[in-house]
Order: C-alpha cells, then structure tokens, then sequence
C-alpha cells in the first residue's frame, strides 16, 4: 500500500500514488524532495532527484565530496553508511555479485580499501549485502618479475603499438597483445585509449565487440581490456578530450558486459601508456593467476615503480 503525504489518500501501486500528484500540482521530483528529503553528508546541500530508487541511495552530490567526508569521518561513523551504500547497490541492480573497484567507482561508491579499514575485508561486507566479491583473488607474488623481454605478438591491425624489446607484428584473432611459445596461458590485451574504450562500448561496435569476447569465452580465454586513462579523475580526462563521452551510459554499457561474460573479461585503467607498457607483459605472461584478481584495487595499492 502507498499513502499520499499530501493528504493520506492510499493507492495499490507506487504508478498510481505518481499519477495521483496531478491532483495536488505536485511533480514527482517535488514530492520526493519535500516529504523525503536528502542532504549531502558533507555540505549539507540538497541531493538532486533523478529517479527514485537513484534518490534514496544517494549520500552526496559529487565524488570529490563522499572522499573528503571519509577522509575526515571516523570509522564507526561511516561503517554503516558505506555498507548501506553498497546494499543498496546489490538490491536494486539484483547483483550476485559485489561491485569490483571500478563499478564501485562509476556507481560513485566508496572504493574497496574503504570497506577494508570498516569491516576488516571487502569480502566481510558484501556477504553482510548477501553477496560474494566478484573477485577474491591477491596479486600474485610473482607480479614484481621482469617479463619486459618475453617474446610477445603484436597485432598487425594495432595503430601506434607499444614497443617491447622482443615483439612480432602478425595478425590476432582476438586483442592487440598477446605471447607465444610456452608463455600462452590463454591470456589476451585489448588496448585502447579512453576515446577507443567508450567508442567500442556504443552502437554497432558493442554487438560486435560482445561477439569477439563469446569467441574468447568459447575458447576458454580471457581478456584484459587495458584502458589508458586514469580511472580516478576519468571524468576531468573525458572533458578534456575531443569527444566528450557520457560515461555514465558507457560504464553501464561496459559493467553490463562485465556481468554477462564474467570470468572472461575484465577492464583495466592503467593511467596511460607508460604504464599500459609496464602492465600488459604482466597481465600475459601471468596469465589464469590473474583471472580473478581485481587488478585495478592491486594497482592502486601499488606505486609506479612497483608496476
């Protein structure tokens, strides 16, 4: 049962308690905003109202304000905030699986460390949202090894590739990196900058980008989308480009993919070139001990020179 605020009258179902605002010339944004009414945690200004479920989720305004405020919030004051946040997230996208570090991000959800220094691990509080982490693996010991001088295959369709010291150019059938010899463990990279990332994820190029990873998925391989932009700031990065990308449709569009072909994909911000050169001899030669790492929680723990 949904009862009006305006003046009590009850209604079997929320469509017809909004339809029924027309009778006090009220919207629905209004309404919301009047009988419920939310405020950033650190401002205190009001929480702009988009769509409902969106509303009652939201703690603030912009992500520059959700880190100063955990920045200067005790832990025992935002221990039940953050994991209302997170349960929220998993109940209205039906998750069955915990958000990684970069949905958290886009999601403008508090980062994974956050949930670390609350509840001791990130695993501790996706189950308290009836969940799992989507990965649970650790970095490999092995990851600060030296594989600049495997041998690595460059695909000849690759547009200003990376130069490593013992490369070949022939064409693959899937990604732009790979390697060859005993170093294959089914492991391929997909290179691309941040324009390429949010071209590959919008019309005709997302159907045939899904159909390139069903190939991956049929063969048991796995491939790492390496985007070189940084995924903290992308958005000052995005309006800075030629393009200017709405990402929050294209990281719905790249989380969608992420869930459909989970265990087969992941998507990696490396932060640019430099480290894209640093990063992908890893992610290939390491290959399956890489598969269910969140990389992008690994590499921000991490400094340049520990790449």
């Amino acid at each position: 049962m949904f009862s009006c605020k305006e003046c009590g009258e009850d209604f079997s179902s929320e469509r017809s308690l909004h339809a029924h605002f027309k009778a006090h010339k009220i919207s629905v944004p209004e309404y919301y905003c009047k009988h419920f009414p939310r405020r950033d945690l650190l401002t205190g200004a009001p929480i702009e109202f988009k769509h409902k479920e969106e509303y009652f989720a939201t703690y603030f305004s912009a992500r520059q304000n959700l880190i100063k405020w955990l920045d200067k919030t005790p832990t025992d004051k935002k221990a039940s905030v953050i994991l209302d946040m997170l349960d929220k997230r998993v109940s209205t996208k039906s998750l069955t699986l915990a958000p990684n570090e970069v949905e958290l991000y886009f999601a403008g959800l508090p980062p994974i460390s956050e949930y670390k220094k609350c509840f001791g691990s990130y695993s501790s509080a996706a189950k308290s949202c009836g969940v799992e982490p989507m990965f649970s693996g650790k970095l490999p010991d092995e990851w600060s090894n030296d594989f600049s001088r495997k041998k690595i295959f460059v695909d000849s369709r690759e547009q200003n590739p990376l130069r490593f010291a013992n490369s070949e150019c022939l064409k693959l059938d899937t990604g732009d990196y790979s390697v060859g010899g005993e170093d294959f463990c089914n492991t391929f990279v997909d290179r691309k900058s941040l324009d390429d990332w949010a071209a590959t994820l919008i019309g005709d190029n997302y159907e045939r980008f899904r159909r390139e990873i069903e190939r991956c998925k049929k063969q048991d391989c796995f491939l790492w989308v390496v985007v070189e932009a940084p995924l903290e700031g992308i958005e000052e990065v995005s309006r800075r480009s030629y393009h200017k990308h709405n990402l929050s449709y294209v990281s719905h569009q790249m989380r969608k993919i992420a869930a459909d072909f989970y265990g087969s994909i992941q998507f990696v911000f490396s932060g640019g070139r430099e480290q894209s050169q640093l990063i992908i001899p890893k992610l290939l030669c390491l290959g399956k001990q890489c598969w269910n790492v969140d990389i992008n929680y690994w590499l921000k723990q991490l400094t340049n020179t520990n790449f």
